[in-house]
């Protein structure tokens, strides 16, 4: 059962990570939460043969990402931000600190959509998943799915048009 669960957990680790970390403030969380929905499903995958490993894994990180958020509003957090230094005279230094920043900024207009539309956009765009696929994780017809998929785009577009339009500090 263990190789099986290795074998599990090789395949979606990556896929995991990256739907937890577009919901958290940050990489430190989003390894915490993601290594909290594998240890969270090994003891499940042990008691009980689970139909759809993927399926069950994205429904253990939501609530994972439920609790923490939870959690997170019953204490005050203090954030310390890091201070880098940028070298101007290297390019692709330059060039990733701009493609942060378009990542960073999609990121922020994905997290002000409702919960649903963003799982909707990271499971078909980010982890390619099918609408079949899609429609079993979220449990819902593969009409709705296409349906929402379209909406959320639409509701993602509209959010970026709005960030465009707000003038910097």
């Amino acid at each position: 059962m263990s190789e099986q669960f290795g074998a599990i957990y090789d395949q979606y680790v990556g896929k995991i990570y990256r739907f937890i970390f577009l919901k958290v403030e940050s990489q430190e969380v989003a390894e915490d939460l993601c290594s909290e929905v594998f240890v969270r499903c090994i003891e499940e995958f042990q008691k009980k043969s689970i139909e759809n490993a993927q399926a069950y894994l994205y429904q253990v990180a939501r609530y994972t990402i439920a609790d923490y958020y939870r959690e997170k509003a019953s204490r005050k957090i203090v954030p310390i931000d890091d201070i880098g230094e940028l070298a101007e005279e290297n390019a692709s230094l330059l060039e990733e600190v701009i493609l942060n920043a378009e990542i960073e900024e999609v990121r922020k207009a994905l997290a002000l959509l409702r919960d649903e539309y963003q799982n909707f956009i990271i499971w078909r765009y980010l982890d390619e998943l099918s609408i079949s696929e899609i429609a079993q994780i979220a449990e819902k017809t593969e009409g709705n799915v296409r349906v929402g998929i379209h909406r959320a785009l639409g509701a993602l577009r509209e959010e970026m048009r709005k960030r465009e339009h707000v003038p910097s500090a």
